[in-house]
């Protein structure tokens, strides 16, 4: 284990000679920068599986950038005594596609640099950041202190917030590949972990899960002495903390969109770190659910009985006393970073350079269109498709489909392999598109949804070469998860019909 104290910022020295000679001439005298009197906070990033700003593909995912992130940071530190930490997957979300590897492995790159830049504290990857490869990682994560203790020779660590000695520890699901060896059972592991952290003087331990939320709840339960956990491998985007057991776990988004705080509070003294306002809130939400079956059932089946049971509980949540503002406590919140928050300069210049580098990157990798095998088709672009389908064009011409390639010219994200694959037709398919190779087949055109026409406008039309009917299947490789959190098939399919381009049944 290792003890970490962080100077002050904006800290700089001058050669002796020079302080002697500003004294002796009485010159002026700097006044010592004061340290920041907020409260001891802790920052979270998790889950940044590679991005480093926001995907812009819906509204709705207008938050992150890891420029805003540093700003942030920056600002916090000046706040108060602030800690940097980052869990879950982080530089990799999975196996890197072919033709997508040194976009990829080259974010990676910014990313770290990104990261070393904001101070990172605490790091607990997830088993695919070595998906590249031990050399790539040990590049990217170089300087971000590793506290994984369920690998052979892991540890956690102790770091002072102003007079607050904090203990920080990861764990990862067992039998997972990371850069110390195999990780083992991270119950027993994180048990040890946190009472060494204790007995070095830590008054508050934080643990960093690389899991999922299915296998963090029972390491949660089953270890004592760590008083919050926050989840790293795709948790939600949740404003409060959960209680489990004796501890709390933190969700605080993936892909850098916000930023997790706690503030610690009194937090130097004994017994358990406590969450007041989220215990209160956490009540008073089961007895407004008990309120409302209750009222259910008395809609259904009347009775004195549950009349007075309604009206206990109503008393009860009337009687909730405010939340304690004394006492070793802390508070949780999501920092949103929207596009209209102010990024740190060096790091915006960073990216705006890998953005600006991914033309000649992609165009060099991107090779030829992939030829048509025997007996299939290739595509062929809405210009063989209009002649014949005048009314669905027209449809199509009022859609976010058809301006969705003239996104990417507005965001200078033409070459980015990521953005183009959902914004061209039959991207990396044979007898498709590649960067680069994409004229007349730009934008969300008929064959993304209804498959390679070549043989259907050969034969002048029928059902036997073309899907007429768009199953959701097709829709979520795009609007997935990533790119399009809010997408319903029933609700966004009636959106891209009209005259000649009707559901049928």
């Amino acid at each position: 284990m290792s003890r970490t104290h962080r100077a002050g910022p904006g800290r700089r020295w001058l050669p002796l000679g020079v302080v002697s000679l500003l004294l002796a001439c009485g010159g002026p005298r700097a006044e010592p920068t004061p340290a920041p009197s907020g409260p001891p906070r802790l920052l979270i990033l998790s889950s940044m599986i590679g991005y480093i700003e926001p995907c812009g593909c819906t509204v709705d995912l207008l938050l992150g950038g890891i420029d805003r992130a540093a700003a942030r940071v920056a600002a916090e530190r000046a706040e108060g005594p602030t800690a940097v930490l980052v869990v879950g997957p982080t530089f990799f979300d999975g196996a890197v596609k072919a033709h997508q590897v040194g976009q990829e492995e080259s974010k990676a790159r910014l990313l770290g640099n990104a990261l070393r830049r904001l101070g990172v504290d605490a790091f607990a990857p997830g088993p695919t950041d070595l998906g590249q490869g031990a050399p790539l990682y040990g590049e990217v994560a170089q300087g971000l202190p590793d506290v994984t203790v369920n690998v052979p020779g892991g540890q956690g660590r102790v770091i002072a917030l102003g007079a607050l000695q904090v203990g920080l520890l990861g764990v990862a699901p067992a039998g997972a590949t990371l850069a110390g060896g195999t990780s083992t059972d991270p119950i027993p592991a994180a048990q040890a972990a946190a009472q060494a952290l204790r007995a070095q003087g830590a008054q508050v331990v934080v643990g960093l899960a690389a899991l999922t939320r299915a296998d963090l709840r029972p390491v949660a339960r089953g270890v004592e002495g760590v008083d919050l956990w926050v989840l790293g491998d795709h948790p939600d985007e949740l404003g409060a903390a959960a209680a489990v057991g004796e501890t709390y776990v933190i969700e605080a988004g993936d892909r850098g969109r916000n930023l997790g705080r706690v503030l610690l509070r009194d937090a130097a003294g004994p017994g358990r770190l406590t969450d007041p306002v989220g215990d209160r809130d956490r009540q008073a939400e089961r007895l407004k659910l008990q309120i409302q079956m209750r009222q259910d059932m008395a809609g259904r089946m009347p009775s004195p009985q549950l009349k007075a049971a309604i009206a206990e509980l109503k008393a009860q949540l009337a009687a909730l006393p405010p939340a304690a503002a004394t006492g070793k406590r802390f508070e949780y919140s999501l920092v949103p970073l929207p596009k209209e928050a102010p990024g740190d300069a060096e790091v915006a210049a960073w990216m705006a350079k890998w953005n600006a580098d991914l033309k000649a990157m992609n165009l060099a990798a991107a090779g030829d269109i992939a030829p048509v095998p025997a007996g299939g088709q290739a595509f062929v672009g809405d210009a063989q498709c209009v002649d014949c389908h005048d009314e669905p064009m027209q449809v199509w011409k009022q859609t976010p489909h058809a301006k969705a390639w003239q996104t990417l010219v507005d965001a200078g994200k033409t070459f980015d392999a990521e953005c183009v694959s959902c914004h061209v037709v039959g991207f990396q398919q044979p007898g498709g598109t590649v960067i680069g190779k994409t004229a007349g087949k730009e934008g969300v055109q008929c064959e993304a949804c209804h498959g390679p026409g070549e043989k259907h406008a050969d034969m002048g039309g029928g059902e036997a070469y073309t899907k007429l009917r768009v199953p959701e299947a097709v829709c979520v490789t795009c609007h997935n998860q990533k790119h399009s959190p809010k997408f319903d098939y029933a609700t966004y399919l009636p959106k891209v019909l009209g005259p000649g381009h009707q559901k049928r049944d």
